[in-house]
């Protein structure tokens, strides 16, 4: 059997892959550097549909890990801890942190769920919030150690993570 992306998702992933400005569909072939990362995160973005839940129960494992995690790192990115929380809300920060899990981060999982727990507890303590993900020890509490490492990951797990037999 042919391994194929599903098709509720393909104008996706190519749409992606042409926003990323990547050569080859889909973007996570590419072996230019930036671009898996950029894929990624346009292709959040094109999952962040009305329903995405209904979406994404359909699909293989990595469009659920894609969208949770690259719309919660954008958030934090963009607004830090307490207000990426507000505003992503809490249910896809927890889907964020069980799919790091999944993929073998278990560290972030654990810090992301600590700085959850602290946030349900003082949601305007933005000291507070970072502390308790600080407090875990974590490899890949820096941006430039968590999201290299997670893009690589999907990238040469992709078979597992995007595709079903055709």
């Amino acid at each position: 059997m042919t391994r194929i992306i599903p098709a509720l998702v393909l104008g996706m992933v190519e749409e992606a892959s042409s926003s990323a400005h990547s050569e080859v569909s889909p973007f996570w072939q590419s072996d230019s550097e930036g671009i898996p990362e950029e894929g990624m995160y346009q292709l959040a973005t094109e999952l962040d549909v009305r329903d995405p839940d209904h979406l994404l129960d359909q699909l293989p494992p990595g469009y659920r890990i894609v969208y949770s995690i690259f719309m919660w790192e954008q958030s934090r990115a963009g607004e830090g801890f307490t207000t990426g929380v507000h505003n992503s809300g809490q249910a896809l920060v927890h889907v964020a942190a069980a799919s790091y899990a999944e993929v073998g981060m278990s560290e972030e999982a654990v810090a992301l769920r600590r700085m959850l727990e602290q946030y349900a507890k003082t949601p305007l303590d933005h000291d507070r919030i970072e502390a308790e993900y600080n407090a875990v020890d974590n490899p890949y509490k820096d941006d430039w150690e968590r999201i290299p490492h997670l893009v690589r990951h999907l990238c040469e797990n992709a078979d597992r993570y995007f595709y079903v037999e055709g």
